[in-house]
């Protein structure tokens, strides 16, 4: 890897533990945000009536990451995964996967293939899953679609 490289957005891959070898269209969402308090105004006044103003973390919020998948013959890995994440809508009850989590990884290839940059997400659950639009005529492939929530997400490399 040549030393400051620029990465291209689209020699990536979306991996994620157990359901490997997907086609993936599109990833975005990813994002954490740093949640604050006492950064925008003064919240006191100190010694000779000088304002006091402190960032401090107070919690953090996660992004959803959502991932589109071109779909396969034969391949229900995804929707499986996402039914048995969660209830029978009208039964209730655990779901058949006992939230299990899963974890995954964001990579950015360089122009010789090699992993340049990687983020690492952990405890990955399905939020949500559709399909694409079917239509007579449509010249688009067929795609999933899967929005992910997760507990942590850090940029590794």
């Amino acid at each position: 890897m040549a030393d400051g490289e620029v990465l291209a957005c689209s020699k990536y891959y979306f991996w994620l533990q157990g359901i490997e070898n997907l086609i993936v269209k599109k990833v975005s969402g990813i994002g954490t945000t740093l949640q604050t308090a006492g950064d925008s105004k003064s919240f006191g006044v100190g010694l000779g009536g000088t304002s006091v103003i402190q960032a401090t973390v107070t919690g953090v919020t996660n992004s959803k990451i959502t991932v589109e998948f071109v779909c396969t013959v034969g391949d229900t890995r995804l929707e499986k995964w996402y039914s048995a994440s969660h209830s029978e809508p009208i039964k209730g009850g655990g779901s058949q996967s006992k939230g299990e989590r899963k974890t995954g990884r964001i990579v950015l290839y360089n122009q010789g293939g090699e992993e340049a940059a990687e983020w690492s997400l952990v405890g990955i659950m399905p939020a949500s899953y559709k399909s694409s639009k079917f239509e007579a005529g449509a010249e688009g492939l067929a795609t999933e679609t899967v929005e992910f929530v997760y507990q942590s997400l850090h940029r590794t490399k």
